[in-house]
């Protein structure tokens, strides 16, 4: 049995008319409401701060959605490395690892006129004339102000039998320099291309008289002299622009074309030998090989070898695939010669000779249908130029024109029979 215990009397306690809780809650309602009065009021003030805050708040949540779905960012390569390497090379005269290390570099650098008259000139000192002027262009529209870029386009524009729009080049090149002796040369070989031989003479001893360093000018002078079979005097010039130039494989080829003309055969096939021992695809140096041996030495063997390497490097090369066709028809490789033969056509070679050749080499394989294929169009184009060739058409063309229509006659009495 539980006793209850009767509780102490303590008497009755009276409630606060204010409590503590009720004062803090109005005490925060009327701050508030005078925040909000104040900020009312002084709406001009505070508005720019706020918008300031949200704007900053948005691009802070478009920038972490953005890096959430972004890809690692690639680190840039640094072509100092590839330029100083490519720098090297062509000190050296290695312009095909020269080319190569420049064309690598461009990934990093693509605005670098001074790059792409590099790879120009390599390409042209290569043998790849055809694909230099896109760079010597890339040049004039990474620096228009560069008078060697506009000279080094008017050079590749006179390779490319353009010689008109070349003078157009030189003279803007000058225009930005008058004293630039490159523009000059290149100007002169403009003139030289278009027949004023005697006035690009005089323009180059003008410009060696003020600048005797000049390469491009000893070079230039030395096509005018060849050309007028001075033979001597082009390769005075040619060494002469070699001991400033070095480097360059063009007028080491250009020495090398004149010595073999002069029966200097060694010395020929030495700069030519110097040329492919740090250039191997150099296929105008491996064409002038494969010409010394063939023309000059007789060693046919030898000649096919180089031959073949230049169509190998350069499969577009119409003069490699001609003579390598001229070398195997005197191995007898009848059938080699008349595939070789028939590149130049295809490529679109519309020179006589090739046409005529081509025709022969099928005539070797006993097919004299596939030969008149080239024999007439060939025989027309010689007809209508003028060539010496001409006469060479007009013996081969009758043989086999008798073999077709004694191959109709059988075929005819053999129906008839039948």
């Amino acid at each position: 049995m539980q006793i209850r215990t009767p509780k102490k009397y303590q008497g009755v306690q009276r409630r606060s008319v204010i409590s503590c809780r009720r004062l803090f809650f109005y005490a925060v309602m009327l701050s508030l409401i005078a925040a909000g009065l104040g900020i009312y009021l002084n709406r001009q003030v505070f508005a720019p701060i706020v918008q300031d805050a949200l704007e900053r708040a948005v691009v802070d949540l478009e920038g972490r959605a953005a890096t959430l779905a972004a890809p690692a960012p690639t680190p840039t390569n640094d072509p100092t490395n590839k330029l100083i390497e490519g720098n090297n090379y062509w000190m050296q005269g290695a312009l095909n690892k020269a080319l190569d290390a420049y064309l690598e570099a461009l990934e990093a650098v693509p605005n670098e006129a001074a790059i792409f008259d590099r790879i120009a000139v390599s390409l042209i000192n290569l043998g790849r004339a055809g694909e230099a002027l896109a760079y010597a262009e890339a040049a004039i529209h990474a620096d228009p102000y560069s008078a060697d870029a506009w000279a080094v386009r008017a050079w590749t524009l006179d390779w490319a039998g353009r010689a008109g729009e070349a003078l157009s080049s030189a003279y803007q090149a000058l225009e930005l320099d008058p004293e630039s002796s490159r523009a000059k040369a290149y100007l002169a070989e403009a003139y030289h291309s278009l027949g004023q031989s005697d006035r690009a003479e005089t323009l180059l001893e003008d410009t060696l008289e003020a600048d005797p360093n000049s390469s491009e000018a000893y070079r230039a002078r030395g096509l005018i002299k060849e050309s007028s079979y001075d033979r001597a005097g082009a390769v005075q010039d040619y060494r002469a622009a070699f001991g400033i130039a070095d480097n360059m494989n063009l007028i080491a080829i250009d020495i090398a074309r004149i010595e073999a003309a002069l029966g200097n055969y060694e010395t020929a096939l030495e700069f030519l030998e110097a040329v492919i021992e740090v250039n191997p695809r150099n296929t105008r140096a491996l064409f002038q090989l494969g010409a010394i041996y063939n023309g000059q030495l007789g060693d046919l063997p030898q000649a096919r070898i180089y031959l073949q390497d230049c169509v190998d490097y350069a499969p577009a090369n119409i003069n490699c695939h001609y003579l390598l066709g001229r070398v195997q028809l005197r191995l007898e490789l009848y059938q080699d010669a008349a595939d070789s033969l028939a590149q130049p056509i295809a490529l679109g070679s519309e020179r006589p000779r090739h046409y005529y050749w081509a025709g022969w080499s099928q005539i070797n394989v006993g097919n004299c249908a596939r030969a008149l294929a080239y024999l007439v169009p060939g025989y027309q184009i010689a007809v209508q130029t003028n060539d010496p060739d001409t006469e060479a058409f007009e013996t081969v063309l009758p043989q086999c024109r008798q073999g077709i229509d004694s191959l109709d006659n059988a075929t005819a009495e053999a129906a008839a029979d039948a």
